[in-house]
């Protein structure tokens, strides 16, 4: 990983991938439709070491060339339209983006050749799960209730194509409801509630959930060791079989996780308020992640509580300053 492109680089996921790499001596661009905002660049000093080039990941030409004017060995394949109520509101986009953006990319790598190529997957591939065991990576994508996850599963069949068909190095990792410092996505549970506690407001997490859904939580420190772990793998072994789930293997409940930040904040007991239809069976998702330990050597690091806990702190430092 000398010479390396992320897409979607100056997302919450890319700039803490791309302040590792060039940690770790990588020269690295970052393509995305957006520069990294002041508060990235104050987190990360290093972010200024590596070249931003505006561009649509949708656009095959403008990344064939990019990747051989830089002469990129390694790509992260992280762009993409990450919130699910938008793919709600603009479906066609999201499926455009995150489908097509990641055939785009697949297609480019093929073209110029590539020593290793790694497409950020979700545990939204296997739809809407009820059962309390961990899903396995042979698990079939199952119904969703939105194009989000329907967008990640098309993105997720085409790597496994191109890997398979050409025996293009392609790794995929299916992360799970990714948080960590910097997270400005306020849809997500764990900045909203941030938000709401930092501002005084009720914890009113609206109506997407009642409380009671149990869900994987990663570190995004975590994330970004499984990132370099894939592909170091498909460098040397190829991209056959080179789908991991990457999580914690343990589910925790929204109303949970909520409560926790709350008590963590100020040793307030606040009810947090899931205004969602309350459900018969609550949905349940977690990964098996025993192959990325057998193959990769990969654990999370980061319990929990001791990444919420790391959070809260930030959050009373920035409000002392």
């Amino acid at each position: 990983m000398q010479r390396v492109l992320v897409t979607g680089g100056c997302g919450f996921g890319g700039s803490h991938l791309v302040a590792r790499l060039v940690r770790d001596g990588a020269r690295v661009t970052a393509l995305d439709l957006v520069d990294y905002t002041a508060a990235q660049r104050a987190r990360f000093p290093e972010l200024g070491d590596a070249g931003v080039h505006r561009g649509d990941v949708r656009d095959l030409d403008g990344l064939t060339a990019l990747l051989r004017a830089r002469q990129c060995d390694t790509v992260f394949h992280l762009a993409a339209q990450p919130l699910v109520p938008l793919s709600i509101e603009r479906p066609f986009e999201t499926l455009d983006v995150n489908a097509r953006g990641t055939y785009a990319v697949l297609e480019a790598c093929r073209l110029v050749g590539i020593e290793a190529l790694v497409v950020a997957s979700s545990g939204a591939y296997y739809g809407t799960t009820t059962t309390d065991q961990p899903v396995p990576e042979t698990a079939a994508p199952l119904p969703s209730a939105n194009l989000y996850a329907s967008s990640k599963a098309a993105a997720d069949l085409a790597a496994q194509g191109y890997a398979h068909t050409f025996g293009m190095p392609v790794g995929v990792c299916r992360f799970m409801n990714t948080y960590g410092p910097g997270d400005a996505n306020f849809s997500r549970l764990v900045p909203r509630c941030l938000e709401l506690l930092a501002s005084g407001a009720p914890l009113d997490l609206g109506d997407r959930d009642d409380g009671t859904t149990r869900l994987d939580f990663l570190h995004v420190g975590d994330m970004t060791e499984a990132y370099l772990r894939v592909a170091h793998h498909v460098a040397e072994k190829g991209g056959r079989d080179a789908v991991f789930n990457i999580g914690t293997g343990h589910a925790t409940a929204t109303a949970d996780v909520a409560g926790t930040l709350s008590v963590m904040f100020d040793g307030g007991t606040r009810r947090p308020l899931f205004r969602g239809e309350p459900r018969k069976t609550p949905a349940v998702k977690y990964l098996e992640v025993a192959k990325a330990r057998d193959l990769l050597g990969w654990e999370s690091s980061t319990g929990l509580e001791a990444g919420l806990a790391e959070l809260v702190r930030e959050l009373h430092a920035r409000s002392a300053g």
